[in-house]
């Protein structure tokens, strides 16, 4: 009966050494999970307590670029594509502005038919389809091809198209 007590008093040592392990492993993920969260959360939301004393939170974290409102938009000069083809006012030197001699549109990348609508950006004079240039231009306040800021002309007549939409 000595050896059979013996023997049960081992197999529930083993049993609780076996617990204590698994315990301590689970303890120990716990704890380094909670460092994890802790230190990208330090990154992320950059806290006060993390950056130096003369900067405030979100400083330099990242840069936000708005784009252009509708009345802006609604400034710059529209063209039909066959039109403005015709009266060769997409590769011609006019009135010191440059228009583009593009066969495409460089936001979608697809080619001008006949009846699609152009947008005129009036500093750099790139030409884009209308819906694509107004979608880029209500999220980022550049020109997509040069990044140039488009002005806003004065008036209509200061683009000198006279083949307008």
């Amino acid at each position: 009966m000595d050896s059979s007590d013996n023997s049960s008093l081992n197999d529930s040592r083993h049993f609780l050494l076996s617990i204590e392990v698994m315990v301590s492993f689970i303890f120990f993920i716990a704890i380094m999970t909670l460092i994890a969260y802790c230190v990208s959360l330090c990154r992320t939301r950059r806290l006060p307590g993390v950056l130096p004393h003369h900067d405030t939170p979100y400083e330099h974290s990242f840069h936000v670029e708005s784009g252009l409102n509708e009345a802006t938009l609604g400034a710059f000069p529209k063209l039909l594509y066959s039109n403005a083809k015709a009266s060769s006012k997409l590769s011609s030197f006019d009135g010191g502005k440059y228009y583009s001699s593009a066969l495409s549109c460089s936001v979608c990348l697809a080619d001008y038919s006949e009846s699609d609508v152009l947008r005129l950006l009036p500093n750099c004079g790139h030409v884009f389809h209308l819906k694509c240039v107004d979608s880029w231009l209500r999220l980022h306040p550049t020109c997509p091809i040069c990044r140039k800021l488009p002005s806003t002309p004065t008036s209509p007549e200061s683009c000198k198209i006279s083949t307008r939409v």
